[in-house]
């Protein structure tokens, strides 16, 4: 049996930058992907958030400069540095993770990066909205954009196998032992287009399966985490077509206080220049559907009023977007814990179940896309050198929850349920700015 120093479990942009990165090295390692790679099974697709957290404004800089490298190395660029405005009532947000509208502002200014205020009038100039309220302001952050994921995903799997690299899919890890005669490797056992029994030996792995991580841990060691995964829905509208057409220039971010206990957080993304033409993103940022586990996602079942709710901004807030029939709906899932934070750290060595210490990662949850060269390198120095500075004390595994003091690691004896959720659900998911959706 071939003997890895690193097997990755999820193909997804997280795990196959990390093969990458690992593979950079010389050193011999595999990405399994439960279904086909390139699949529509997780979130995301921005680069764009105006942090209020000083220490993620500081990695979203740091992240420019690892998306500048990969880019180099794929030779294709891999976004669209289209702009973010964020607009709509200073006000709302206060008490919230995502924050004020102007709350960023502080760390624009800190790390010398542009941005422009505007007033209600400005904006309803250089973008296609209309009847916003006179008191709305705006600011506009040049140095942001949109991620091309089906272009960063056929190039992160190219390059991994460039570098020796390999990958399989439709390879779904069942349990991960600690071998019998060496307790410093493990077993990854996993099942092969559904029938065929395999087995991967290894000295450290990495698991990047996202919402699907409890699938992994329960049957392995025992425990789960306290996830809070939100179905999201999405809809594309047609808008206006030829030179006099409609035109969003950038992305935009609306903060509005809620309405009769409804989302009045909306985005939206302009057309891009690799998808159809005269279509644009527009959505409500919320949850359509908060579940436990990602196999009870519903994703022909929308709630028709998350796409009402759409429509009537639309009809009420956009020029030239027929709002009456959206051109397509889509869902996709979003992974949180408690402080919408990243989970990337080392499973603690009490649940090893024997294994050596420091010898398996996981990372899921937060809104990760526009950090995925960032993480892919985290993840790599940890399963290979024990460190990474970027595995961040926000981001450990056993922090706890201020409001409950229970923290994300469950124990868990058998199938994971919503019961033993800690997070209180509302009728619908608060959103959180801009942090990240599905392909667009």
């Amino acid at each position: 049996m071939d003997l890895f120093d690193v097997v990755v479990i999820g193909g997804g942009p997280v795990g196959l930058a990390t093969a990458y990165e690992i593979a950079k090295t010389n050193s011999k390692v595999i990405v399994l992907e439960q279904n086909n790679f390139f699949n529509q099974a997780g979130s995301s697709n921005d680069l764009a958030r105006m942090y209020t957290e000083e220490f993620m404004a500081d990695l979203a800089v740091e992240a420019m400069g690892y998306w500048d490298d990969l880019e180099r190395d794929a030779g294709v660029s891999l976004r669209w540095m289209s702009g973010l405005l964020n607009f709509g009532d200073r006000d709302v947000g206060k008490d919230t993770p995502e924050g004020t509208l102007l709350g960023p502002i502080v760390h624009l200014n800190r790390l010398e990066m542009a941005y422009n205020i505007l007033t209600a009038e400005e904006i309803q100039r250089r973008y296609p909205f209309k009847n916003l309220p006179d008191k709305w302001i705006g600011v506009f952050a040049p140095d942001n954009g949109i991620i091309n994921v089906p272009l960063l995903l056929r190039s992160l799997l190219t390059l991994a196998k460039h570098y020796s690299a390999q990958a399989r899919q439709h390879t779904e890890v069942k349990s991960i032992v600690p071998d019998d005669h060496d307790s410093s490797k493990w077993k990854v056992k996993a099942v092969s287009h559904g029938k065929d029994e395999v087995v991967f030996l290894t000295k450290k792995i990495v698991i990047t399966a996202g919402a699907y991580v409890n699938h992994i841990l329960q049957p392995s060691f025992g425990i789960t985490l306290d996830l809070d995964i939100w179905e999201m829905v999405a809809s594309y509208f047609n808008s206006n077509a030829g030179p006099n057409g409609t035109v969003f220039p950038s992305m935009w971010f609306q903060f509005a206080p809620d309405h009769e206990d409804r989302s009045r957080l909306f985005y939206g993304f302009p057309t891009v220049p690799w998808g159809p033409p005269n279509l644009v993103r527009i959505a409500i940022d919320a949850a359509t559907r908060r579940i436990k586990d990602p196999d009870d996602r519903q994703t022909n079942v929308i709630n028709p009023r998350d796409i009402q709710d759409t429509q009537n901004f639309v009809r009420d807030h956009v020029k030239g977007v027929d709002c009456t029939v959206p051109a397509y709906t889509l869902t996709c899932l979003q992974t949180n814990v408690f402080d919408n934070m990243f989970v990337l750290d080392f499973i603690p060595e009490e649940y090893l179940r024997g294994g050596r210490e420091n010898s398996v990662v996981v990372f899921t949850a937060g809104w990760a896309m526009k950090f995925v060269p960032l993480l892919g390198k985290a993840l790599a120095e940890l399963a290979l050198n024990g460190r990474s500075r970027y595995a961040m004390e926000e981001f450990s595994i056993t922090r706890k929850n201020p409001a409950t003091g229970k923290g994300i690691i469950q124990h868990s004896l058998g199938r994971f349920s919503a019961a033993q959720s800690s997070f209180s659900v509302d009728s619908q998911g608060r959103g959180s700015s801009l942090r990240g959706y599905s392909n667009t």
